[in-house]
């Protein structure tokens, strides 16, 4: 098996996807180096659709660099044809012309997804819309890394991925993340932290720390796990880009419509659970008095049967929410299972 110092470089820091997907990284770009496939694809993705999660913005803004020489390394290490870096409309209109001059004759190309859509930052489902496709996640296996961009195999990593690559390829990286934090009384704002310090500690050490009573949603404002603030005083922020911090004084009907609107809208459509579940969803909660039981059992089969992960994330945050937050019990998968 053919192997790369970067790769082992990437291997050793213990570097994980800086995505949603946290995979770790020296294995993906180990498994598009082993395809014996000549033509190769490097994709950095930016789409940044999660609201409360604005760090790549914060890294293309000031480190556009950084991601430039990471995807070059990319490109060099697994002798990749062409790059792209996959940026949503704003995004693209703020950096475009920055980005074009960094590039300058590197073999990159920049790729607008389309206005507002939130499932557009589904590695294959962008990858579909850059090949002028249906925008809508692939069936898996195959992964994108031995048949992706016209079903060639594809290296995609998020904006921080490749900006952490560069500092590994320099001995520069330090096992730091970047991670957002906003909310409700709370200016955005976004901080590099040790990704071993606790989210509290992450919290207090912004100096963002709140005077009124509050819980959290961990990962962003959509998807995000809902959680106390007795919850996250051993728990790492390895694994998450940022947080959103939620007053108890907000209306919960609004804050959970906002959830099930959300969601309702964005499903691309593609496979019944979501498409239908998130619908159904919305209805019930706002036709008020709704069955409850029937509530979860539609959050079960949206959480265990979605296609992707769009239809897995639309129920966190209000299951979470329900079992953390008003500690209400919800069956997790084996109790419900016991029960038909």
């Amino acid at each position: 098996m053919k192997t790369h110092p970067l790769i082992k470089k990437i291997e050793q820091a213990g570097l994980i996807g800086r995505g949603c997907g946290t995979f770790p990284t020296a294995k993906k770009w180990q498994a598009v180096l082993n395809e014996k496939e000549k033509e190769k694809y490097v994709i950095c993705n930016a789409s940044e659709s999660e609201p409360g999660i604005f760090k790549d913005e914060f890294i293309l803004n000031n480190y556009p660099e950084k991601v430039i020489d990471g995807i070059n390394l990319a490109i060099k290490t697994l002798g990749a044809r062409k790059g792209f870096i996959y940026l949503k409309p704003s995004y693209y209109d703020k950096f475009r012309q920055k980005l074009e001059v960094l590039i300058g004759d590197d073999k990159i190309e920049l790729f607008s997804k389309k206005l507002g859509d939130y499932i557009g930052g589904e590695e294959s489902a962008m990858i579909n819309l850059m090949e002028g496709k249906r925008e809508e996640p692939r069936l898996k296996p195959p992964f994108v890394t031995s048949i992706g961009f016209l079903n060639k195999p594809t290296l995609v990593n998020n904006c921080e991925t490749f900006y952490d690559i560069a500092l590994i390829d320099r001995g520069k990286y330090e096992h730091e993340r970047f991670f957002c934090i906003s909310g409700d009384k709370t200016l955005p704002a976004v901080f590099r932290f040790d990704e071993k310090i606790t989210v509290k500690e992450a919290i207090r050490k912004s100096g963002l720390y709140p005077d009124f009573p509050f819980f959290i949603q961990l990962g962003g404002k959509m998807s995000g796990t809902c959680l106390r603030r007795d919850q996250t005083d051993d728990l790492s922020i390895k694994y998450y880009a940022g947080l959103f911090i939620h007053s108890y004084e907000k209306d919960e009907k609004q804050l959970i419509r906002s959830w099930l609107k959300f969601f309702a809208e964005e499903s691309c459509g593609q496979c019944v659970p979501c498409r239908e579940g998130a619908y159904r969803l919305y209805n019930l909660y706002e036709s008020g008095g709704y069955d409850k039981e029937l509530f979860t059992d539609i959050l079960f089969t949206m959480e265990n049967t979605s296609l992707c992960s769009f239809g897995k994330m639309a129920t966190v945050a209000i299951s979470s929410y329900f079992k953390n937050i008003k500690q209400e019990k919800i069956l997790d998968w084996k109790e419900r299972l016991t029960c038909y």
